[in-house]
């Protein structure tokens, strides 16, 4: 079995980052679904989205690096959305005061995390920030 971590690994000329330096892709929009799209847009902009458009049948909100939440009608509790801040105990308050119940603050290698769930039970895995270069 080998290693999955390389400590010198040989640059790739395929997966070059952008001439800026950054990553060549992002991820650009997050599907999550509910009930209450406005209550769900409502949760993710008191939490630090922000809030880009709320159209007919949609609410789209905006993360760190440009990637969309796309929120619409459907199945409640059927995403799990995989986070990461600067400062892990400062969100877990702010998921507090939000209504979040999150629970307590783990340690899984390399990361501290924080779960909790949204009004409409979609869960939330917040890590703390392990961001390597500009992002």
């Amino acid at each position: 079995m080998t290693d999955l971590i390389d400590e010198n690994p040989t640059p790739d000329p395929q997966s070059e980052p952008a001439a800026d330096g950054r990553p060549r892709f992002a991820i650009g929009h997050v599907p999550l679904t509910g009930r209450d799209i406005g209550a769900l847009a409502d949760f993710y902009a008191s939490i630090g989205f922000r809030s880009v458009a709320r159209l007919p049948g949609v609410a789209i909100l905006e993360l760190r690096g440009g990637t969309h939440l796309a929120i619409a009608r459907g199945p409640v509790g059927t995403t799990t959305l995989d986070l990461m801040v600067d400062d892990l105990d400062d969100t877990r308050e702010l998921l507090t005061r939000a209504g979040a119940a999150p629970g307590p603050v783990e340690r899984r290698f390399p990361h501290r995390i924080v779960e909790a769930t949204d009004p409409e039970g979609n869960v939330l895995v917040v890590h703390s920030s392990h961001v390597v270069g500009t992002v």
